[in-house]
């Protein structure tokens, strides 16, 4: 799967584009679950290996916990900050996608929009 999502890099960050602009995130991106980058849109200022690589540590973690907890099957972790949300979803878990709001998004608006990011990459060729 990580060689489809490389081959189809371009197609992938086009979508990421559209998917920001058209919700008025402030980013999105991809990463493997050992915190390799794979896509992003992300602004300048943010460094997209540092960022994937505390993705991974923050998403292990949280599955670790979960799983502790006898609650294992994590669909999403959350970090609420006073600027606005990031949120790592585990995509089967392989991989993490994390979308990065402003503080007045809707956190209900973020799942649909996860839906159809995970929808358009499980449909690449």
């Amino acid at each position: 799967m990580r060689t489809l999502l490389i081959k189809n890099s371009e197609k992938i960050k086009s979508k990421f584009k559209e998917v920001v602009r058209n919700n008025k995130l402030e980013g999105i991106f991809l990463a493997d679950m050992e915190g390799l980058p794979i896509v992003s849109f992300l602004d300048e200022e943010v460094n997209e290996e540092v960022i994937s690589a505390s993705s991974a540590a923050i998403v292990s973690a949280g599955m670790i916990t979960a799983n502790d907890a006898k609650k294992p099957d994590i669909n999403q972790i959350i970090v609420d900050t006073e600027q606005g949300y990031m949120v790592f979803i585990p995509v089967k878990n392989e991989f993490i996608l994390c979308i990065i709001t402003q503080k007045d998004t809707k956190l209900g608006m973020l799942r649909l929009i996860a839906d159809e990011v995970e929808e358009f990459l499980e449909k690449l060729e």
